[in-house]
Formats: C-alpha cells, sequence, structure tokens
C-alpha cells in the first residue's frame, strides 16, 4: 500500500508543479504583451511626431513656393504668358496625339 500512495503523491506533486509552470508561463506572456504594447504605443508616438514634422515642413515649402511663383509672375508677365501659352500648346499635342492613337 505504501507504493500506490508514493504514486499519488508524485502525480499530485507533478500536477503542482506543471500548475506552477503554467502560472509562470501565463505570466511571462502577459508581462511581454505589456512590454510589447508600450514599445508599440512608443514606436507609434515617435512615428506620429515624425510625420507630423514632415507634413508642417512640406506644408510650409508648398507655401512658400506659392508665394514665389506669385512674386514671379507678378515681375515677369511676359514670361508668365508665354509659359502658358508654350503649356497650352504641348497639353493639345498630347491630347491630339492620344486621340490619334486612340482610333
Amino acid at each position: 500500500m505504501n507504493n500506490p500512495d508514493k504514486l499519488h503523491r508524485a502525480v499530485d506533486d507533478a500536477k503542482d508543479q506543471v500548475a506552477a509552470a503554467l502560472e509562470n508561463v501565463k505570466a511571462q506572456a502577459i508581462a511581454t504583451a505589456d512590454e510589447v504594447g508600450r514599445a508599440t504605443r512608443k514606436t507609434m508616438h515617435s512615428a506620429k511626431g515624425a510625420t507630423e514634422e514632415v507634413w508642417s515642413e512640406a506644408t510650409s515649402n508648398a507655401k512658400n513656393l506659392g508665394s514665389q511663383v506669385a512674386v514671379y509672375m507678378r515681375a515677369q508677365p511676359v514670361n508668365t504668358i508665354m509659359v502658358a501659352v508654350a503649356t497650352g500648346f504641348l497639353l493639345s499635342l498630347i491630347l491630339l496625339f492620344y486621340r490619334l492613337n486612340r482610333k
């Protein structure tokens, strides 16, 4: 009768060890998930800041370019008209070429 008792105690000890190991794994998984979540949030926050900075710089550059173009157009009205005529001519050629090749 001594052997079955030892066997039951060994099985109970093994169950307890497995349960403890599972709890340890669960705790480590939760800690790892929390760490990954924090790192992800930090990376997203950094990326958002960088994106906002680049967007702000691009907007500023576009406004600056727009004002420079407006100043140039006012200072050089003849050149502005020549560029507009040339652009219209090129667009007409492109559309004509497209239309002829479409048929």
